[in-house]
Formats: C-alpha cells, sequence, structure tokens
C-alpha cells in the first residue's frame, strides 16, 4: 500500500483499486479524498496506484500509476528462419478504464491488445484478429472506425514486405468482444469467429438472437473495394470547376486507407517538391501527377499539376494499387474561390497592416470586424494565370502577380483592387489586397471577385462594421 507524508504531517494512502485517503491525526482517523483511476468494479480489473507524491503549500497531490499493458506482433521470418523479413508492433495505448471480468471470458479478453489468429493470402499479406480496448487501435479502411466500448474484436491486415496496414478494423459492441480465430475465403473476405457479450454487438443476416451474454459469432468482412470518386471541386469553395495550379477538393469512398485523415509532414517536401503520393495513395489529373496535401477515405485535397489543357479533363485516384474509375473534372483558365473560415461563410481576410483576422467575432472568435476605408487581403485560389508563371508542386518564390485583375464587390459595390499575386512561400495561394470605400455596406456582406468571367462562391461573406 503507497504511502507518503507532506512537509505539515499530513499522511496519505492508497488502497486497492486507486482510492487514497489522508489523515492529519497521524493515522488515528482517515478521510477518502479521492481516486485519480476510474474505480474497479465486481471482480473487475482497472488501474493500480504505485506511488502518491504530494507537493507545494497549496496541497497538490500527483500519483504514478501502474498498468499491465500487452501489445501484439506480427514478425516474418524467411523461409529457412535464419531472417527476419519484418517485423511489428500491433496495439493502441492502454485504456484506463474499468471493466468487469466475468469467469466464462477467455483470458485475452482481459488483455489489453492481443492477437488471437494470423491467415495469409496467396500474396503473402498477412491478416491478423485478435483484442483490443485501445481506442487509437490504428484502422484502415475500417468497416468500424472506432471502438465501440470496453474491448472490441479487430481485424488487421500488412502488406506482404510489412511497409503498411491495407485494412484495420474494429469489430463490436459496448461491452466485451474479441477475435478468436480468423481465416480468408477464396475472394478475400475476412472470417472471424469469437466471444461477444454486447446485447448491441453488430449483426446481419443474423442466424440466431444475440443476448450479450458469452455468445460465440461468425462474421464476414468483405475487402475494401476500390476507390470511387463521386466529386471533383474547386477546393476553397467546394463548387465545379478547377484551374491548373490551384487546390482541387476530391470526394468519395475508400481513397485512402489512412484513418484518420492527415496533411503531408515537413519530411515529405523533399528539396522543395511536395510530394505526389502519401501512404500509397496518388492522383492523377488529365494524366498528370497531382500533388497530395490530404488524405483520409472519403476526401483527398491536392494542388493541381501545371497544364494547358482546358476543358474536361479525367482525374483518377490510386489507392496503394486499387485504382478509381476516372472521373471527369472541368479544367479552366481561372476557377475563382475564396478561402472561409471553417464552418462559416466567412471569406479568409486580414487587415492591414496588422494582419489581424477579419470576420464577425461572436461567429469567429479572436477575428475583427472590418470598417469603411480598411485595406483588406483576401484570400483565395484559383486567380488565374501569374507574371512570371508559378509551376505547380513548388513553394512560391518571388511575387508572382496575375495577368489579369480580379473585378472585386463587398456588399455589391464595387471596390478598389490594389493587388493581387500568389503568396511567396506557399503554393497556390493568391492574395487578392482590396480597399473598402465609405459607402460599403454594413453587417455580414457577399463577397464577390470575378476572374476572366468566372466568379467566386456567392456565399462568401465579409463582416463590416461602423468604427
Amino acid at each position: 500500500m503507497p504511502l507518503a507524508v507532506d512537509t505539515a504531517g499530513t499522511l496519505y494512502a492508497a488502497v486497492s483499486g486507486g482510492l487514497i485517503y489522508v489523515s492529519r491525526d497521524h493515522a488515528q482517523t482517515w478521510a477518502a479524498v479521492g481516486s485519480p483511476v476510474p474505480p474497479w468494479t465486481n471482480r473487475g480489473a482497472g488501474v493500480s496506484v504505485a506511488n502518491i507524491i504530494p507537493a507545494g503549500a497549496g496541497g497538490a497531490l500527483y500519483a504514478i500509476l501502474n498498468q499491465v499493458a500487452t501489445s501484439g506482433f506480427v514478425t516474418r521470418l524467411s523461409a529457412d528462419g535464419s531472417t527476419i523479413l519484418y517485423s511489428t508492433y500491433l496495439r493502441g495505448h492502454p485504456s484506463g478504464g474499468a471493466f468487469l471480468e466475468f469467469l466464462a471470458e477467455p483470458t485475452a479478453l482481459f488483455e489489453q491488445n492481443w492477437i488471437s489468429g494470423i491467415a495469409l493470402d496467396p500474396a503473402d499479406n498477412a491478416t491478423v484478429a485478435g483484442i483490443t480496448r485501445a481506442s487509437d487501435f490504428p484502422v484502415a479502411a475500417p468497416a468500424q472506425s472506432a471502438n465501440a466500448g470496453l474491448a472490441d474484436a479487430f481485424a488487421a491486415t500488412i502488406a506482404a514486405d510489412g511497409s503498411k496496414l491495407t485494412f484495420s478494423t474494429y469489430l463490436g459492441g459496448s461491452q466485451d468482444d474479441g477475435a478468436l480465430a480468423v481465416g480468408l475465403d477464396a475472394k478475400g473476405s475476412v472470417i472471424l469467429a469469437g466471444q461477444t457479450w454486447s446485447p448491441d454487438f453488430p449483426f446481419s443476416e443474423q442466424l440466431q438472437q444475440n443476448y450479450g451474454f458469452g455468445e460465440a459469432f461468425l462474421t464476414k468482412l468483405a475487402p475494401p473495394g476500390p476507390p470511387s470518386i463521386t466529386a471533383v471541386l474547386n477546393g476553397a469553395s467546394f463548387q465545379p470547376g478547377i484551374e491548373a495550379g490551384s487546390w482541387v477538393a476530391i470526394k468519395g469512398t475508400n481513397l485512402a486507407n489512412t484513418s484518420p485523415g492527415r496533411i503531408w509532414r515537413t519530411d515529405e517536401v523533399i528539396g522543395g517538391r511536395m510530394p505526389t503520393s502519401l501512404d500509397g495513395v496518388s492522383v492523377t489529373i488529365d494524366g498528370k501527377p497531382a500533388f497530395v496535401y490530404y488524405i483520409s477515405q472519403s476526401q483527398i485535397n491536392v494542388q493541381a499539376p501545371s497544364d494547358t489543357a482546358l476543358g474536361p479533363v479525367d482525374v483518377v485516384v490510386n489507392n496503394n494499387g486499387s485504382v478509381s474509375a476516372p472521373a471527369t473534372a472541368q479544367l479552366q483558365s481561372a476557377a475563382p474561390a475564396f478561402f472561409t473560415y471553417y464552418g462559416t461563410d466567412y471569406a479568409i481576410a486580414s487587415r492591414l497592416p496588422d494582419y489581424a483576422p477579419v470576420a464577425d467575432p461572436s461567429v469567429v472568435p479572436s477575428t475583427v470586424a472590418a470598417h469603411p476605408g480598411d485595406t483588406l487581403t483576401l484570400w483565395g485560389t484559383g486567380f488565374g494565370p501569374t507574371n512570371p508563371p508559378a509551376p505547380a508542386g513548388t513553394a512560391v518564390t518571388g511575387n508572382p502577380v496575375v495577368v489579369t485583375m480580379p473585378q472585386v464587390s463587398v456588399g455589391g459595390v464595387p471596390v478598389t483592387v490594389i493587388g493581387a499575386s500568389l503568396t511567396p512561400d506557399s503554393a497556390g495561394l493568391y492574395q487578392v489586397t482590396v480597399q473598402l470605400p465609405s459607402t460599403v455596406p454594413t453587417g455580414a456582406v457577399a463577397v464577390e471577385a470575378s476572374a476572366a468571367g468566372v466568379t467566386t462562391q456567392s456565399s462568401a461573406l465579409l463582416f463590416i462594421a461602423r468604427p
């Protein structure tokens, strides 16, 4: 039982289950002061307190916690056993939650991460299955993307060279569930057998009713299908029409195995050249590789490659060798759009010269209202060719100015355009600087710009107030 005493002579003790008691009368009486860990339950298991440390005059109390945690691993050896071809952990972080142990439960269900079975396909990809209590177990193209509670079964497929997960999913309900065996059919479907204690275990085409008290289950998971593109859109307005060198959003399903999504890392920008592939996901537009900034299962953001073509072009996604059917996008000489603050229609704008962000402060925290006479920079993409040209896929150098200045209105009133150019050290990011006239309307008003006969999204707003 961990004990500690502070400088005032107060005693602290941690008992089984993590509850901490305090005594201020030399251990004659004790009072419970709480626990730094979830409570244990009947026949339960949880985190224990290994040590307690009182610190400072303010009565702060620190606890060192102890938890036994297991990790799965998969190792592939050469045929003669002399060489490790790959070896990897397969795990999530331990859960601090308490849970019930039933005598009828397989002991594997008590572990934090556990591999119960393995199966190989003809290409030597390894599919493993087991149990995890983690909320951050790695998933890829999952049938169930999150832990539904306590222990869940999992299935995961590791590429033959050990370089990546091509498939990984949770499977379970609100109580303890685990996969105890795994197999593959001729079509590559994953077949799991296990035990569930969840009354809400996910069933389909159910042969018997589930009561959530230790039933066996058999589940067949179809392999992920090829990527499917449902829309190719301007990356700022999310409307049709793209320009070479502009930002593009691709929507669909099975676009990537990575979950949650991610952007490129700085180490993936090599020699100033932006990546054309992330986690095995690549995109071509008009047959040319695009520069991949963000990937997820349902959306990819790319910078369109440099191209002189105009009109309909094919867009294709390659997800680790699985290729989508081509989708058609309209490649235009300009496709202007303003970026907006997340979850709002307010165009991202900066007040000069202090670059204070501009929007309605009641909607977008830490922003300020613009005033008549202010000089603002609006941030967007697709505002057309520049002089000198700026090739896609590399950071902009210098100050490439647009060949044709856009026309801008705020609240229906034309405003003076001071300049429009690509932003140095960025990619595909235009800055359009304007001065608001004294006659500009106040409140949430529309801001629009046109370039090469194409107008920005009509929904974009600026927030204007009188000084």
